[in-house]
């Protein structure tokens, strides 16, 4: 017995214990229903006996061979609702059928069996819902003074798989209190049981009332707009945004909202991407062969990607950085087989390696994307900014016209406009070079693409944000004012491809990049995609302006003329051109600098060659170093 005793116990024999007595209890709701209560004194207590018997014994075999008690009823869904009527069904046939054989003095009518299985299915299924709630009744009940109260933006599938696994935790971390959409039709409609609430609307009078803590974004339910929009709303309320873009993160037993914020970089623009192109870059770079330096770069590597997809015949990926040119062609030879990808390590400040480089490949097309751009080293290491910026870009300048290449694309920056740093004077320098040789008659098209700071690339501010909040903070900005322009990756290599397109030489192609952004605000957003809460979860510290850098960066000079594109969001900037030979005496002015290793020289030199380059006063980094 002591076997028997431990089985009736545990929760699975509770269940078929509960669940045979509800079916007896249909049973004999139904011949209390049949025969009428005024006449019970005529009952067939013996047939009802036997029959109750049977009934039984075959829900017994049922509900074990269908393994039906093993199913834990608070996780019950539609389809175990199904198969307990299924499986009602088939019990309740099998008990009338098996019935024919009895004497007929034990037979019962079919209404019977039709109004047991009826009866009964109320019972065990309003039993399941009733503990269901139960459950969730005394979870909720229990719940801690700190408990989150949280709102699932979105009512597609997803958030509703969402809010099922947050009910189902057993932790009382989370309190669902409804659901927000921006499509009207569902607003004050219940989901789930709980309101969905229309989210543009009302919205921070329906957050204060319902004092919510939380917000979970699921799949693709809100535009970039809104969600930006979204993230200002809920700014001061210290409100947490997370995302679910997908049910992989549900799978998992230590869930947490936490582990669900994503970043999207595009939400961190406070603007729409900016699309173009494809079938003008497919028809100029197919079955050519195209040279990329800098190819293990950010930008480089997403360009040497799309050179791929657009089936160039031959692309040769140059840079100096073994290990990422490296990971560059892991990733990408088992991936398209349609081009011919050589990887080569080599420092582009090399004239006689970029001359046979020419000569053996005979590129048509060149990328120019190598670069020295970190603006504080660069005012360390000035002469390495000018041998890479300048010196490099010269040499692959002048050899691009003596090969007839028949486009030469050069990748400037905004820090080159009225530069205030080394790296912007030298790429500034570097922009004259490359217009320098656009001359009339030449056969080949030179082109500068400029654009702001590229969000996700190497070395910029979105990882280093992006670590410093995994961390747990604080996340340093220079100055609570500084602005600048951003462009994601893809954005960046859709100008330089699309400007290879438009060009006809000389020209500097400028992204429309709208407002700038406050360095600030991206650091604030970042923390909120991240699911934490700014001077809450982590603290904002400011550590002033570093050397060279500029509170405000401009796409283009004040005498630079701009001309529109048949791009709305591409404009041409016309600037004053300096001729070849100008061009090349400067050149040579700063390469007579090499022996002299005082950063102050170099920079005096840069100034005297560059008339509109000024370096500015900035102040020491600790002077205005406070917690926001």
């Amino acid at each position: 017995m002591p076997f028997a005793k431990q089985w009736y116990l545990r929760p699975s024999g509770l269940v078929i214990l509960a669940d045979q007595c509800l079916i007896i209890a249909g049973l004999l709701t139904s011949l209390f229903v049949h025969f009428r209560i005024l006449t019970i004194r005529i009952f067939p207590l013996t047939t009802i006996c036997y029959r109750t018997l049977l009934q039984v014994a075959l829900a017994l075999i049922a509900w074990w061979a269908f393994g039906i008690y093993k199913r834990v009823i608070r996780f019950f869904y539609g389809d175990d609702y199904l198969n307990i009527i299924g499986i009602l069904i088939l019990v309740h046939g099998a008990s009338f059928s098996l019935g024919m054989f009895f004497p007929k003095k034990h037979f019962l009518p079919l209404e019977i069996f039709i109004i047991s299985f009826c009866i009964s299915c109320c019972y065990i299924i309003c039993n399941r819902l009733l503990i269901s709630y139960l459950y969730v009744f005394f979870k909720r009940s229990r719940g801690s003074d700190n408990q989150k109260r949280v709102f699932i933006f979105g009512t597609g599938d997803l958030a509703v798989l969402l809010k099922k696994n947050l009910d189902a935790l057993s932790s009382n971390e989370y309190l669902l209190i409804g659901f927000l959409d921006e499509n009207k039709k569902m607003s004050g409609r219940y989901l789930e049981g709980l309101k969905v609430y229309d989210a543009g609307k009302n919205l921070r009078k329906i957050l204060i009332d319902n004092a919510i803590t939380d917000i979970i974004i699921t799949g693709n339910t809100i535009s970039a707009a809104k969600k930006s929009d979204l993230i200002e709303e809920t700014l001061q309320l210290q409100i947490r945004i997370a995302e679910l873009q997908s049910a992989k993160a549900l799978f998992n037993d230590q869930f947490n909202i936490n582990q669900l914020a994503t970043l999207d970089i595009n939400d961190l623009m406070n603007r729409q991407p900016i699309q173009l192109y494809d079938e003008h870059v497919s028809d100029l770079v197919n079955q050519k062969t195209i040279l990329v330096t800098g190819a293990a770069g950010s930008i480089g590597s997403e360009i040497v990607r799309k050179l791929c997809e657009h089936h160039a015949a031959t692309i040769i990926c140059v840079d100096f950085a073994e290990s990422a040119l490296y990971n560059l062609q892991q990733q990408l030879v088992s991936k398209f087989s349609s081009s011919t990808l050589h990887f080569i390590v080599a420092d582009v400040r090399n004239e006689v390696f970029l001359y046979d480089l020419y000569k053996n490949y005979r590129p048509q097309i060149v990328y120019h994307a190598a670069a020295y751009k970190h603006v504080p080293l660069m005012e360390a290491f000035p002469w390495q900014a000018i041998q890479t910026n300048i010196v490099a870009t010269w040499y692959l300048t002048k050899l691009a016209r003596q090969f007839n290449v028949e486009k030469f694309v050069f990748i400037s920056t905004d820090k080159a406009v009225e530069p205030s740093s080394v790296m912007g004077a030298t790429k500034r320098l570097a922009e004259m070079i490359v217009q320098s040789y656009a001359q009339r008659g030449a056969d080949t098209q030179f082109v500068i693409t400029r654009f702001g700071n590229v969000l996700g690339s190497n070395g910029s501010v979105v990882p280093l944000f992006k670590s410093q909040i995994e961390r747990g903070g604080p996340v340093t900005v220079t100055h609570p004012d500084m602005t600048r322009y951003f462009m994601t990756i893809p954005e960046a290599c859709q100008l330089v491809l699309e400007a290879s397109v438009m060009a006809s030489g000389g020209e500097i192609f400028v992204f429309d990049m709208g407002t700038p952004v406050k360095i600030l605000d991206l650091a604030k957003n970042m923390i909120r995609l991240a699911g934490r809460v700014p001077e809450k979860d982590i603290h904002i510290v400011f550590t002033g302006l570093r050397p060279g850098e500029k509170m405000h960066e401009t796409l283009f000079s004040n005498s630079a003329n701009m001309q529109k594109t048949y791009h709305s969001k591409i404009l041409i900037a016309t600037e004053l051109q300096r001729n070849k030979e100008d061009a090349e005496q400067i050149v040579f002015q700063l390469q007579h600098v090499h022996n002299y290793p005082d950063p102050a020289f170099i920079r005096k030199r840069l100034m005297d060659v560059l008339h509109h380059f000024e370096q500015k006063p900035t102040h020491q980094r600790n002077n205005i170093a406070t917690a926001c």
